[in-house]
């Protein structure tokens, strides 16, 4: 006979039935509902699970793969928005085929900032750099500017930690001619409950993924469910890191960030020495995400260069490749006026 165990909803711990009460109870949160509750509670998540599946559906059904056989680049959207280069590399792609199912996103944050926008304030950006090539921001390169989505998970942690760790504080003082000197050595031990939310890892280790280094943050208020209708007209870079490579980086990230929390409550101690750490997880939970981002390369004597945009918050990164024309004409000029300077000088010795 197989038994069915409830989750909680606020924690998705288990719940027990608590017969002296007639509801159900969450020993990890506190939390308790009735049997009424609770079958409403499931009703709704049945609702909220039957939609998930059917935007999954959607995305096998509707998702392309373009390909690029020279940098690797793999790249979705939908079946209406046609992709003919790699926007990293600008080399033609191979239309791969459907895409195959487990690959639909959970979250999305959409692009919040238009390509007319953006190319007014690369320009601008551009102009602000004087010895800038011109070519990377002429018009035919300015059509390079492609809006891509690139593929994060997105970790929410519920974890129990302990500290333990020694403290020294010393003490002196001086009766008459004699200094005295005490050490008291105290046993610290912290404990407590961690709650960490939308702690980000990438699930991208292709080289175009440097292009997002300096556009960090995103405003994680912003997420929503993932549509379909976010890809139309724009690209998504497919995630080559799954869960299982990405949950040591999560766990590190988790570990100091509960560590920090207890490190906290350690001061008035003097020296704390010996620091001894250990966190058990109790709940987690990953959802697959894509964050905007503008970007644009450029090759240059044989050098890659590139514009990204954070299409949320507008954020710039880049790299520019610097003209040789114009810092030439720069030491002409400068050598030329100490020329002229030189031979005026020379003329007032006379």
């Amino acid at each position: 006979m197989s038994t069915i165990t409830y989750k909680c909803p606020n924690c998705d711990a288990d719940l027990t039935y608590r017969p002296a009460t007639g509801d159900f109870g969450c020993e990890y949160c506190g939390s308790s509902y009735t049997g009424e509750q609770l079958n409403e509670l499931i009703k709704n998540q049945k609702i909220i699970d039957e939609q998930k599946e059917s935007e999954g559906t959607a995305f096998d059904e509707h998702a392309v793969v373009y390909t690029c056989p020279n940098c690797g680049a793999e790249v979705i959207t939908d079946d209406t928005t046609a992709a003919t280069f790699c926007f990293y590399c600008h080399n033609p792609v191979i239309l791969k085929g459907r895409l195959s199912g487990g690959m639909a996103p959970d979250k999305v944050i959409p692009f919040s900032i238009p390509k007319e926008k953006v190319k007014e304030q690369l320009i601008s950006w551009c102009k602000s750099k004087k010895y800038i090539d011109d070519g990377f921001f002429s018009e035919m390169q300015l059509e390079k500017l492609t809006g891509v989505y690139f593929p994060f998970w997105l970790v929410d942690s519920d974890v129990r930690a302990t500290m333990t760790a020694k403290s020294n504080s010393l003490k002196v003082w001086v009766v008459g001619d004699i200094e005295y000197t005490e050490t008291s050595v105290y046993a610290l031990t912290r404990s407590g409950d961690v709650k960490l939310s939308e702690i980000t890892v990438k699930a991208l280790d292709r080289k175009d993924a440097e292009l997002l280094n300096g556009v960090y943050p995103y405003d994680m208020s912003g997420l929503k469910d993932f549509n379909m209708s976010f890809l139309s007209g724009f690209m998504a870079e497919k995630r080559n890191i799954e869960k299982n490579a990405a949950e040591p980086q999560a766990n590190e990230i988790i570990r100091s960030a509960a560590e920090g929390q207890l490190e906290g409550t350690l001061s008035g101690y003097g020296t704390v020495t010996g620091q001894n750490m250990a966190v058990d997880e109790v709940k987690s939970d990953w959802k697959y995400a894509l964050m905007p981002a503008w970007t644009m390369t450029y090759r240059y004597k044989g050098e890659l260069y590139y514009f990204a945009m954070n299409g949320q918050t507008g954020k710039i990164a880049g790299r520019v490749p610097v003209s040789r024309k114009k810092t030439n004409r720069l030491m002409w000029t400068i050598t030329a006026a100490c020329l002229v300077i030189g031979a005026l000088i020379g003329g007032l010795a006379i």
